[in-house]
């Protein structure tokens, strides 16, 4: 596989990851072309909002119970989309080439 820059061509590709993982520890291209983090949402909080909306629902607060139900639900879908968009990235990051020659990056 050679490199699709028209100015460079160079045959010295390697997969990003690899790349990384041979980079030394101290160097600063070890965060530049770091695997993106993945990411920081738990279901905890929207399950949480959810059982007391249905809590509430239970004990006759209707309103309350469907402001804490509607909330619990978007906010678990909000929480799911962040996570979705995160493993693509990662999944996009992992077939990642770069051209050692000229830093092109390219997903083939």
């Amino acid at each position: 596989m050679n490199c699709p820059s028209p100015k460079c061509g160079s045959s010295n590709v390697q997969l990003l990851s690899h790349y990384v993982d041979g980079l030394p520890t101290g160097s600063p291209h070890r965060s530049t072309y770091a695997e993106p983090a993945g990411a920081d949402g738990s279901y905890l909080l929207a399950a949480g909002l959810a059982l007391v909306g249905l809590y509430a629902l239970v004990s006759g607060e209707i309103l309350a119970g469907l402001v804490a139900l509607a909330a619990g639900g978007g906010w678990g879908f909000v929480i799911h989309k962040k996570a979705e968009a995160s493993d693509h990235a990662r999944a996009a990051w992992a077939n990642r080439r770069i051209c050692l020659a000229c830093t092109e990056q390219w997903v083939p």
